[in-house]
């Protein structure tokens, strides 16, 4: 398979995440049989890994690792977990190929993690997730 992310748009990507400041790791949960898109997601994360030295790619198989995705609240795949700074759980989650709209949305999501700003409130509480 070829390259998921073209070339052309590689250098709009890498501007968009000029901002990052502090890492951010995807945390991938896949299989390699009745999955659809779990191949494509694995490699398009991986590409995009590949564009920012604060981006790291981590995979894991779902159903070999399931008290692992389970902690992450990951029941479905293919599944990603956005974690920022020493494995900060801002409880971002991707399900399926993040792709057309959702794309974009997952670069601004790689933004805030990074630098945290996330243009909310103060005064809204965590988020509690299973197993936290």
């Amino acid at each position: 398979m070829g390259a998921i992310i073209r070339d052309e748009d590689k250098t709009e990507i890498q501007k968009r995440l000029a901002g990052m400041t502090q890492p951010v790791k995807f945390v991938y949960f896949t299989q390699e049989f009745e999955c659809m898109y779990c191949r494509e997601t694995g490699q398009l994360l991986e590409e995009l890994s590949d564009l920012s030295d604060l981006i790291t790619f981590e995979r894991h198989m779902f159903t070999e690792q399931m008290e692992l995705a389970a902690r992450y609240g990951i029941d479905k795949i293919p599944g990603t977990v956005l974690l920022g700074e020493n494995d900060t759980d801002h409880g971002i989650r991707f399900y399926g190929i993040p792709s057309g709209y959702e794309f974009s949305t997952l670069l601004d999501d790689l933004n805030m993690v990074s630098t945290g700003q996330h243009g909310l409130s103060a005064n809204i509480p965590p988020i509690k997730l299973p197993g936290s």
